[in-house]
């Protein structure tokens, strides 16, 4: 059986150190006497503004579970009534909370302080049921914003439209009120800017994924998120870009490949297994199977070359969420299938595995759809794999394995009928 290796960045390297210092800084917010926002969905901008420190709900469940503590959270969340197939990033939430109020045993790296404010960016329902229980467990203030996804392009506008107005007559008067002072406009304009110069190196960055062999994966994209989101603003972001731009460009120049040798270039939908990373990761690329593209991983902010620095930044940042191809018009099928067919002739891709979270149901939405239509256009062939994002009881490796070597199968037959013809 032919051997496969993984050539790792040295830039992503610099990432771990980067994410400890955010949450760490969170977690000591209270001492130095700022104020915390939790946020879900994309509004941290907002109480980033006002200078709060701020968490999101995803990139810390991410965290959590990337460190092997998620398990923990979520025992502790059905302990207290929560329902096992209760999205696992709100479940951990419950448990954190819980365990605070309770002084039950739990990590100090996973500890947050209680929010001075939770946002709900809401672009699906389970968001609500996270806030409306925290609101009752923890008697935190809460305000909700909805970002729900367009059924057509005839309602990206209207939804754009009432996106903003959310911000402007709800949120922004509700952060005022928590922070005692005016909202800062001009800190709002300013990460912006470092969100636009970032979100264009890391578009350099993707350009890289349509070489072959690939430079780098997925996989290493995913772990270089949090500069483009979660922590938007910050001050290494944009160094940290320009370094992994500058290694992608040598990679590619030299013909390194992420993995080599470079089988099958596939396309993976849904979440990223952020608590399994590894273990995705060694059966694929002992498979010889790149990921290199995806539907969530591409929804943040994929055209910052449309921010206007000059523009109202309140209209600005709405447009970014909707009619500039953002987090909420990527999330129907409908929407994002266009998209999805054109991405496999620009990556050129083997194949597209749908990664079908067991607790979140959003993501999963039309899956079989999916590669169906994609199998009658492009010809490819697609699977899809049960699992969930932090909660290890909803993975069964040995069925997951299963199906990745029989979805390799599949690519190599269709490429040797290709050939043959």
């Amino acid at each position: 059986m032919q051997k496969h290796k993984t050539n790792r960045l040295e830039t992503t390297k610099l990432i771990g150190p980067m994410v400890d210092k955010h949450w760490s800084d969170l977690r000591s917010a209270k001492d130095r006497g700022e104020m915390v926002a939790w946020c879900s969905g994309p509004m941290f901008i907002f109480p980033y503004a006002m200078g709060m420190k701020c968490h999101f709900m995803a990139g810390y469940a991410a965290y959590a579970g990337g460190r092997g503590a998620a398990d923990r959270l979520l025992e502790i969340a059905e302990d207290e009534g929560d329902l096992l197939d209760t999205c696992s990033y709100h479940k951990a939430h419950m448990g954190m909370a819980a365990a605070i109020k309770k002084g039950l045993p739990l990590r100090e790296d996973v500890k947050l302080p209680m929010p001075d404010l939770l946002i709900t960016g809401r672009l699906c329902p389970e968001m609500s049921h996270y806030a409306e229980g925290l609101y009752r467990r923890m008697n935190i203030n809460v305000v909700g914003i909805d970002t729900p996804p367009p059924a057509n392009e005839s309602n990206v506008m209207i939804l754009e439209k009432f996106c903003e107005a959310q911000v402007r007559e709800v949120l922004i008067p509700t952060v005022e009120k928590i922070c005692g002072k005016p909202f800062d406009y001009d800190r709002l304009r300013e990460i912006l800017a470092i969100l636009k110069e970032t979100c264009l190196l890391r578009n350099e960055c993707w350009e890289y994924f349509k070489k072959i062999p690939s430079p780098w994966t997925l996989w290493d994209y995913g772990v270089s998120i949090a500069p483009v989101f979660y922590m938007m603003g910050s001050p290494d972001a944009v160094p940290y870009y320009t370094k992994l731009r500058d290694e992608l460009a040598e990679r590619a120049e030299k013909k390194i490949g992420a993995i080599e040798p470079e089988d099958f270039r596939v396309y993976w939908d849904g979440w990223l297994p952020w608590g399994f990373l590894g273990q995705f990761s060694r059966k694929m690329t002992s498979l010889g199977i790149v990921p290199l593209v995806g539907r969530y991983p591409w929804e943040f902010f994929p055209h910052p070359e449309t921010i206007d620095l000059n523009e109202d930044p309140v209209a600005t940042f709405a447009k970014q969420v909707y009619s500039n191809g953002g987090l909420a018009k990527q999330n129907l099928p409908n929407m994002s299938l266009p998209t999805l067919h054109k991405w496999i002739d620009e990556y050129h891709l083997d194949g597209v595995i749908m990664f079908s979270s067991k607790s979140c149901r959003m993501w999963n939405l039309g899956h079989p759809d999916f590669i169906k239509a994609i199998e009658r256009k492009n010809g490819i062939p697609g699977v899809i794999i049960e699992g969930d994002m932090v909660d290890s009881r909803m993975n069964s490796f040995a069925q997951i394995d299963t199906r990745l070597e029989a979805f390799a199968e599949m690519m190599a037959a269709r490429k040797k009928s290709v050939v043959d013809l």
